[in-house]
C-alpha cells in the first residue's frame, strides 16, 4: 500500500478498512481479519495496527469481542418497550425483514414465579415457547414464552404456522392484548442463548421480564427474553 505522507499511517490503515466495509468487503456482522493477518496486508507492526482498530472501536463501526476478534458492527435497531410492544410491526416499521422461529416447546407445571406473573395456581400447566426473533436474517432476540395450558391449547402449532403470538392469539379471540409490566437488567447469556444469539457468551444482553394482558387484565403470558446488546437499544416509552 503507498502511503500518503503527512498522515499517521494507522490512520490510513483506519480509512482503507473504512472503504473495505462500505465497498462491501466486509458485512455487518462479519469477522474481520486477525492483527496477524492485518499486519501482513498493510506490512506494519501490531501496535499500528490496533490503533487503527481502535479507532473503529471508538466510531462504534467495529465492536471487539475478547477471545473472537473483531466484527463489523451491525445495525443496531430502535427497540420502544410500551403498552403495545409487536415485535413484527416495530421491525417492518424499520424497514427490515421481521422473522420468529419457534426453538423448542414443551408444557410444564408452573413454577413460583411462572404461577405468580400469571396468575394461576403453583403447578398450574403452562405452555413454555422457545424462541428466536430476527431481523434480515440476524438474531436479535431470544425469548422464552409461559401461557397457561387451558386456554391456549393447539397454540404450538398455530404459532409455527404465524410465526407470531400476536397472530396466535387471535386465533384464540384476543385481538388486542397490552403490556403490564417490563422489568430490565443486564446478565450474561447462558450457552444456548449466546449460541442462538451467534454471540460470546462474555458478551452481556438486555434482560426482559415481561407480562401481558388481555382487555380484561387476565394475564395472557410471562415472557423472559434476552436482546443482543449490541444489535438492540431498548427504548421505555
Amino acid at each position: 500500500m503507498d502511503w500518503e505522507p503527512g498522515l499517521s499511517i494507522w490512520k490510513q490503515i483506519e480509512k482503507q478498512l473504512l472503504t473495505d466495509i462500505a465497498d462491501g468487503v466486509f458485512s455487518p456482522g462479519d469477522k474481520m481479519p486477525t492483527e496477524m493477518e492485518l499486519v501482513r496486508r498493510f506490512g506494519v507492526n501490531r501496535h499500528t495496527v490496533r490503533r487503527a482498530i481502535a479507532a473503529l472501536v471508538d466510531t462504534n463501526v467495529v465492536r471487539v469481542e475478547q477471545g473472537r476478534g473483531a466484527f463489523v458492527q451491525e445495525q443496531i435497531l430502535d427497540y420502544p418497550l410500551g403498552a403495545k410492544t409487536r415485535f413484527s410491526q416495530i421491525v417492518s416499521g424499520r424497514h427490515r425483514l421481521p422473522d420468529k422461529r419457534l426453538v423448542s416447546s414443551e408444557v410444564l407445571k408452573a413454577t413460583a414465579t411462572v404461577a405468580q406473573c400469571l396468575d394461576v395456581k403453583l403447578g398450574t400447566r403452562v405452555i413454555e415457547l422457545f424462541s428466536v426473533s430476527e431481523a434480515d436474517g440476524v438474531p436479535l432476540a431470544v425469548a422464552t414464552s409461559y401461557l397457561p395450558a387451558a386456554r391456549f391449547e393447539g397454540i404450538v402449532e398455530i404459532f409455527i404456522e404465524t410465526k407470531s403470538l400476536t397472530e396466535a392469539f387471535k386465533r384464540f379471540g384476543i385481538d388486542d392484548y397490552s403490556r403490564k409490566t417490563t422489568r430490565i437488567s443486564a446478565a450474561l447469556p447462558s450457552s444456548r442463548v449466546a449460541s442462538l444469539l451467534k454471540q460470546a457468551k462474555n458478551r452481556p444482553v438486555i434482560s426482559t421480564e415481561s407480562i401481558d394482558v388481555d382487555s380484561a387484565g387476565v394475564p395472557i403470558e410471562f415472557g423472559v427474553t434476552a436482546f443482543s446488546s449490541d444489535r438492540v437499544q431498548l427504548i421505555v416509552e
